[in-house]
């Protein structure tokens, strides 16, 4: 693991927040302190390093909000549907007021008597958790001084919501599906969202790391042909894809692809050799160090989870041409494989019927529907209409092959398994796992050509 010491720390980062839900204070100052003996006595400084950051991350992971009933603050980052993102928590207990991880809170009918929750409102509100959902069940939130970055993010869902008007003006059918898996909306029909949950697609709804990365490798492969300077071609993508991010919401998924993008355009530009596990592991962590609780996220879970899988099983899947369509559906599988333990530890179930097209259907409408999402889009703010009207005919019988493929689906047999025990066998398949990328990275380091030319550290050859 040499090749990858951001990766392993990390790794360490995660176990130290996971090992802090013991309440056992005790444990991140001795781990800090062990690591300081070990650096005096001279020993591996990246063994050094891993255990201290396991330390650091113990001592500042706050405190996850329990089950039960409790008053909390916070900043709302984000607004989707009938839910609000939150940060800066803080949680009300009999032992005072103590730091929160960020966390999303549903809100009730009966919380919109007053205006619309906008980003960094001041929220306040008794909420209740149970089955790791918060509700409020009373809410009151105020305007508070907005930064630079606030302001921002403010217009970006103004531009959200123009683009859906957009959406619904000119795409002849599936406008609402679009915005999802475009803009990453929640506000749709409840019966479109229960229908994709069910068919085992309701990943490609949460604007994610996948998606930008589809624009980004789309994008930069038509930018290459145009112009093929890195200095040039790269911040371009960048800046496109953070503009993505803003209309998005900028969710915690698009922030670390985004995040990790950025890195792997500075290695571009000064011409040297980049790791994507090794980003990977600095960007994650740098988040964990932040807010160890978001380890339990299903969102952090099942992000970094794909990547991961993606980027060390890759190269053990067969190729075949054209490369970028092996690459897609290697990369679909490997990224399936990752996420399989955190299926079944968040939700219990796999979605057997929806695998195979999963890996071969799934990958080809997303890159159609998110280029053609982002082409729309800037038609959309430049006010060209009859490209509008172009576009979004085109994209609408893909946009209703999506719907259909998951109407049939759905009614496959095998189309969900409930997972009995799912907690043992979440740790049979992690241990599984863990196996399989170990034994990846270290066919890696026995095939460091091979691994080069299968894997996606290059977006082109």
């Amino acid at each position: 693991m040499k090749k990858y010491p951001f990766f392993l720390f990390f790794v360490s980062a995660i176990l130290g927040s996971f090992l802090s839900k013991t309440n056992i204070w005790w444990i991140g100052p001795v781990l800090s302190l062990s690591a300081a003996v070990l650096v005096f006595a001279k020993q591996d400084i990246l063994i050094s390093l891993s255990i201290f950051f396991m330390g650091l991350s113990f001592m500042l992971s706050p405190m996850t909000v329990p089950d039960g009933i409790h008053f909390i603050t916070g900043r709302i980052n984000q607004v989707s549907g009938n839910a609000v993102s939150l940060s800066d928590i803080k949680i009300h207990t009999s032992n005072g007021w103590i730091r929160g991880g960020s966390a999303y809170v549903l809100l009730s009918k009966t919380n919109y008597s007053q205006e619309n929750p906008e980003i960094s409102n001041l929220f306040m509100a008794r909420i209740e958790k149970s089955d790791g959902k918060i509700s409020a069940m009373d809410s009151f939130w105020t305007a508070w001084p907005g930064s630079f970055l606030d302001e921002t993010m403010a217009w970006g869902t103004k531009v959200s919501n123009f683009i859906y008007d957009h959406f619904k003006r000119y795409v002849i059918a599936g406008a609402d599906t679009l915005a999802s898996v475009f803009l990453g909306r929640r506000d749709i029909p409840y019966d479109l969202k229960k229908m994709y949950t069910e068919s085992g697609y309701a990943q490609i709804f949460a604007v994610s790391g996948a998606n930008v990365w589809i624009i980004a490798t789309i994008t930069l492969i038509f930018i290459s042909e145009l112009v093929p300077m890195n200095y040039v071609k790269y911040p371009i993508v960048l800046a496109i894809i953070v503009f993505y991010g803003i209309i998005t919401g900028f969710s915690i998924p698009t922030f670390r692809a985004v995040f990790t993008f950025g890195i792997y355009t500075i290695f571009k530009l000064l011409d040297r050799k980049q790791s994507l596990l090794n980003i990977l592991g600095f960007v994650g962590l740098f988040e964990v160090l932040i807010d160890g609780s978001v380890i339990f996220d299903p969102s952090f879970q099942l992000s970094y989870s794909a990547v991961v899988g993606m980027i060390t099983l890759i190269p053990m899947l067969p190729e075949f041409k054209p490369r970028y369509v092996s690459q897609a559906i290697n990369a679909t599988i490997a990224a399936n494989i990752g996420i399989m333990p955190f299926l079944i530890l968040d939700f219990g179930k796999v979605y057997v019927a929806s695998l195979p097209f999963n890996a071969l259907v799934v990958p080809v409408l997303m890159i159609i529907l998110m280029e053609g999402g982002l082409i729309f889009s800037l038609y959309a703010i430049l006010k060209i209409s009859f490209l509008e009207v172009i576009v979004g005919s085109g994209i609408s019988p893909f946009v209703k092959a999506l719907d259909w493929l998951a109407y049939f689906t759905i009614r496959l047999p095998l189309s969900t398994v409930e997972i009995p025990s799912k907690m043992t066998v979440f740790w049979i398949t992690f241990l599984m796992l863990s196996t399989l990328i170990l034994v990846a990275l270290l066919h890696q380091q026995g095939n460091p050509d091979k691994y080069r030319k299968s894997s996606i550290d290059d977006l082109l050859p």
